[in-house]
């Protein structure tokens, strides 16, 4: 399985000096390209991060989006990005010290039990997908967990750490995951995470850090879970 990390000019922002970040768009027509391949082209993993930027999937809906402008705690303002996107879920929000990984994979041709049957097991690779981050996650002391009928990992019923919003075209997956690093918080505010009232989105490094424990590079995060997605998305 090939990673790549399409990237586009850098925004300013103190928790990702040294990164460059991924225009939304850009990601897009990445995940247009590389799905339009024949079945037997290779799997990719596309490992970014984006400027704030809000998407609204399938079950969306307007209600849920409450602002456009981020507003940092250091005054600073940046404008957000809104785009309508073919993937399941409601509205997510994306922003610098968030890793979001688009797999982008031939579900049918995938190891048991995801490649089971000639469409693949669509809810056994988002099963996949939360689990290695749970495991990334305890790999760095922090103890999460999934919500049965609810996707993504949770602290609990309340406190979301990571989402998943996934699309499947000619047996290609796209869209994927997004866990919660160390971005501004802040611009949660801006949406009703996932469409679900009283829902809290947290980060790996405040969890970690309210229980005084080491908070993980980024860098570490991201080798850690690309590489159990890559152990995990074999063909089979």
């Amino acid at each position: 399985m090939q990673l790549r990390h399409p990237t586009s000019d850098h925004l300013p922002d103190s928790s990702v000096v040294g990164r460059k970040l991924c225009d939304y768009a850009n990601a897009l027509a990445a995940m247009e390209s590389l799905v339009s391949r024949p079945h037997d082209a290779p799997d990719v993993l596309l490992s970014v991060e984006h400027p704030p930027t809000i998407t609204v999937g399938r079950r969306g809906a307007d209600n849920a989006i409450h602002g456009r402008t981020l507003h940092l705690p250091d005054g600073e303002r940046y404008p957000v990005a809104i785009h309508e996107v073919a993937r399941g879920g409601s509205v997510t929000y994306h922003a610098p010290g968030q890793l979001v990984i688009y797999p982008i994979v031939q579900l049918p041709k995938l190891a048991g039990p995801i490649g089971r049957g000639p469409l693949g097991d669509l809810g056994k690779y988002v099963r996949t997908l939360e689990q290695c981050m749970v495991e990334t996650c305890a790999a760095f002391e922090l103890s999460v967990r999934v919500r049965p009928g609810f996707s993504g990992i949770w602290l609990d019923e309340r406190t979301k750490l990571a989402s998943i919003g996934v699309g499947i075209r000619a047996g290609w997956s796209f869209h994927g995951l997004a866990l919660n690093v160390n971005p501004h918080l802040e611009g949660f505010d801006l949406i009703t995470p996932c469409g679900l009232s009283g829902v809290q989105m947290t980060s790996l490094w405040q969890q970690l850090e309210q229980q005084n424990l080491p908070t993980p590079s980024f860098a570490d995060v991201e080798a850690d879970l690309v590489a159990r997605l890559g152990q995990a998305l074999v063909r089979g």
